[in-house]
């Protein structure tokens, strides 16, 4: 495939997980501090799957970004600051997903909180990426 059409495909694969991820942390932190059991309960489960649908749109992402960088999984410049925050954020991206398809509603109280801690970051993470991915857009 050529580089248009990757870039294509990196542009429009990146928006859905970054979205995703971002209305995942909005709902797990609101059913985190809802007052209503199943308020939170469904907060919970939209969170839930959203988190589930970024991680799985993510890896067309990431392939696509490898293929756009010809393999190059560091790189120099503005490619080196996008990977250094999305391989962080991909990979917590996943393995929370992975631990709450494990956990389910089995997590504690102190558990939800570091959970929340480190969706977070990626969230972060996914926005630095973003960025960094754009400034090698626009920025040249």
């Amino acid at each position: 495939m050529n580089q248009t059409l990757w870039a294509r495909m990196h542009g429009g694969a990146t928006h859905f997980p970054i979205a995703s991820l971002i209305v995942s942390v909005v709902f797990d932190y609101a059913g985190f501090w809802w007052r209503n059991e199943s308020g939170r309960r469904e907060f919970r489960a939209f969170g839930f799957y959203s988190l589930l649908i970024a991680a799985a749109a993510s890896p067309v992402a990431v392939i696509s970004g490898i293929a756009l960088s010809k393999g190059k999984l560091m790189g120099n410049g503005d490619l080196l600051l996008h990977h250094l925050f999305i391989w962080p954020a991909f990979s917590l991206l996943v393995g929370l997903a992975v631990w709450r398809l494990v956990m389910r509603e089995r997590a504690s109280r102190r558990a939800a909180k570091c959970y929340l801690m480190l969706v977070t970051i990626a969230a972060v993470a996914m926005m630095g990426a973003g960025y960094w991915g754009g400034e090698m857009i626009i920025g040249k």
